[in-house]
């Protein structure tokens, strides 16, 4: 039986109760965590338990594929909402059996423009930056890698220190993948 929304807001009344500490507003300084990771959205994918990550230690952005230019301006936002200071590392981390590595931009384009055909135009427009095979995974993160290092607004010191990575579902395992460019 699935989980209800009303089943969620019960356990935030009990956790506000017994677990909640309260946070630092900005104004009080908090420390800034060093890494930004960027991940997918796939429950499958528990990146704060396989990296046994704490609240204050990395920013960490899901989204689909775990595709950095899809979210790139959150990265743009955090460096320079900190102006620089504290992140040092951007780790990319896609994982085996993604639905992007299913599914191709065209595809998903298809799909939607069946099922809502008046927006045919604005479908064409977007970009999900699908993976397409499971062969192109280690692919797919270079390209993230690359797509990093190549930006021009990104801060030249974050960007010649980000690493990328494929999590393993069936191992739990992260495997670097590397980048020449």
């Amino acid at each position: 039986m699935a989980t209800t929304w009303d089943e969620l807001l019960e356990r935030n009344k009990k956790y506000a109760e017994t677990e909640h500490k309260p946070q630092p507003y900005l104004s009080e300084g908090p420390s800034l965590p060093p890494f930004i990771i960027f991940s997918c959205i796939d429950i499958r994918v528990p990146v704060e338990r396989f990296l046994n990550i704490q609240t204050e230690e990395a920013f960490i952005v899901r989204n689909a594929g775990g595709r950095v230019k899809n979210s790139i301006n959150d990265l743009l936002f955090l460096d320079t909402f900190t102006q620089g200071k504290g992140l040092t590392t951007v780790i990319v981390i896609h994982h085996t059996d993604c639905g992007y590595t299913h599914n191709t931009d065209e595809g998903i384009k298809d799909g939607l423009k069946a099922r809502v055909p008046n927006h045919a135009h604005e479908i064409r427009q977007l970009e999900f930056n699908c993976i397409g095979t499971p062969e192109k995974l280690e692919e797919s993160v270079r390209e993230d890698l690359r797509y990093l290092k190549t930006h021009h607004l990104v801060r030249r010191e974050l960007a010649d220190n980000a690493k990328g990575y494929v999590w393993d579902i069936k191992t739990g395992k992260l495997s670097p993948i590397g980048y020449e460019g």
